[in-house]
């Protein structure tokens, strides 16, 4: 089984093995013995690395899913996000691999594939070999059928990247115009903004939005000493008084040096928040367990709020 010419964690069909003279029954060894593993009906994979990455897997059972379908179909929602390196937050984890195509009836579900209509052919684009909606297009597809939290993520990474203009997706939004959940997306393309930084930061300017006694706040707003030096430039700040500050894990392991000691990032960081309260500035912090359980982050900013005299 391992003369099979085909590189590892590749899908290749079963016809093409068996053109290379090798049989369905020793295909059917191959899966029994491990060397194989059965991706679906007529397509095949050489086992791949156990330490393979979810994302590299998912790609391939979208390569095999766009080699069944129609020409002009391509892969979309989730799994053109996945393709395009966009964070998918709030989403519920699924192996389903989604697929548009301009069919003249209704979508239709099969095995571990979700295929959409279109009524155009939706526009395709190439990343890295295989054919997927665009950016803008992809963004106003998760804002419709997934909500509002994974579209302003979405969308704020796109922004932030470049990979999309402010008005390609509000252009692409009205393109929608008359199908379900362009509501959605139109409050999508109102509230998305490139400034935000990471995931967590998106996903804390959405939660913050639901609740009437937080404001709007300020994004990435540099904060300057009496001589003009620069001291800190801050996640999120209400009128200067208070400063919101999301610690992904990425704020310590990404920004230090190479061979650089954590311990030494973490206490950089806090010479910085100490440098922002010396301004007079009340400072709080959140975490991926405040977001998790937003009560607990709605604590945390009114208590900041209160003390800071905004409330």
């Amino acid at each position: 089984m391992n003369t099979l010419p085909f590189a590892v964690g590749e899908p290749f069909p079963s016809s093409e093995a068996l053109r290379l003279g090798h049989s369905s029954r020793l295909l059917a060894k191959g899966v029994e013995a491990g060397y194989l593993i059965k991706l679906r009906h007529g397509w095949y994979c050489r086992t791949p690395a156990a330490e393979e990455s979810r994302a590299v897997a998912i790609r391939r059972s979208i390569s095999v899913a766009l080699a069944d379908a129609a020409e002009d179909t391509v892969a979309s929602h989730t799994s053109a996000a996945l393709l395009h390196g966009l964070p998918l937050v709030g989403t519920a984890e699924s192996p389903t691999i989604h697929l548009t195509g301009s069919r003249p009836n209704g979508g239709r579900t099969a095995r571990g594939l979700l295929h959409h209509t279109s009524p155009a052919p939706p526009t395709a684009v190439d990343v890295e070999g295989l054919r997927a909606t665009t950016v803008p297009r992809t963004v106003a597809d998760l804002s419709r059928t997934c909500g509002f939290v994974p579209g302003v993520c979405a969308a704020d990474a796109a922004l932030r990247t470049g990979l999309m203009t402010p008005r390609d997706f509000a252009d692409e939004v009205e393109r929608h115009r008359g199908r379900t959940g362009v509501g959605t997306a139109r409050a999508v393309a109102d509230f998305a903004d490139g400034l935000s930084e990471s995931p967590g930061e998106s996903l804390s300017r959405c939660l913050m939005s639901r609740w009437a006694e937080v404001p709007r706040p300020r994004l990435q707003h540099e904060f300057r000493d009496p001589q003009g030096g620069f001291i800190a430039r801050t996640d999120f700040d209400w009128d200067g008084r208070l400063v919101g500050e999301f610690d992904g894990r990425s704020k310590y392991t990404g920004q230090g040096m190479e061979g650089e000691d954590p311990g030494l990032v973490a206490w950089r960081e806090k010479r910085r928040e100490d440098s922002i309260r010396a301004l007079g500035i009340v400072v709080v912090r959140w975490v991926w367990a405040d977001l998790r359980s937003p009560a607990r982050l709605r604590r945390i900013l009114r208590d900041g709020l209160d003390r800071a005299g905004l409330r």
